[in-house]
């Protein structure tokens, strides 16, 4: 993955929260995360937090209980920083689009688009179905600009995968806290 990308895992973004307060936080990915490229790193992660064993009831103290209770994990999205293009206004930004969603996006892709931009592309998916694909750019000073929405309903490998991750994610904090 691309310098100043992440993964991101959102907290009660869908309906009846456990607690009214949404959050997103980074995923640990460990050091070699930067040199994988995102479907890679995805399959790993997944198969990795279901081998991951369930601790035994009580192995967790009750400030960290009730933490897990008030934090539903709901979604997850990946954030690639790269140069892009807003899909609308050409066939190669299209085409980039759905070779980052395949997964065949590599790092300096763009460069030979005239129109490619500073950007920040996220992907994310919620375990209610919705998939969303953002678009924010970013200019000289390195601030980012509002996001748009890229698409009305976007598909992919990579969203299958991001859903494989929040899968694994929520089922196995479901199991290590009883909840």
């Amino acid at each position: 993955m691309c310098e100043g990308s992440g993964l991101y895992l959102g907290y009660n973004t869908l309906p009846d929260p456990p607690f009214p307060m949404v959050g997103f936080l980074p995923y640990e990915c460990g050091p070699g995360a930067a040199a994988l490229d995102p479907a890679t790193l995805l399959r790993m992660l997944a198969d990795s937090i279901r081998a991951s064993p369930v601790p035994s009831k009580g192995s967790f103290d009750q400030a960290r209980q009730r933490l897990a209770a008030t934090m539903r994990v709901d979604a997850v999205v990946l954030v690639i920083a790269a140069r892009a293009m807003t899909p609308e206004h050409s066939q190669a930004a299209r085409a980039l689009l759905a070779n980052l969603a395949e997964g065949y996006y590599r790092e300096g892709d763009a460069e030979a688009c005239v129109d490619a931009r500073e950007a920040a592309v996220a992907l994310g998916v919620d375990r209610a179905g919705g998939q969303v694909a953002l678009i924010v750019d970013r200019d000289p000073s390195g601030r980012h600009d509002v996001p748009s929405r890229i698409g009305v309903r976007p598909e992919g490998m990579l969203f299958e995968l991001l859903g494989e991750v929040l899968d694994a994610q929520y089922t196995w904090t479901r199991a290590a806290f009883a909840l």
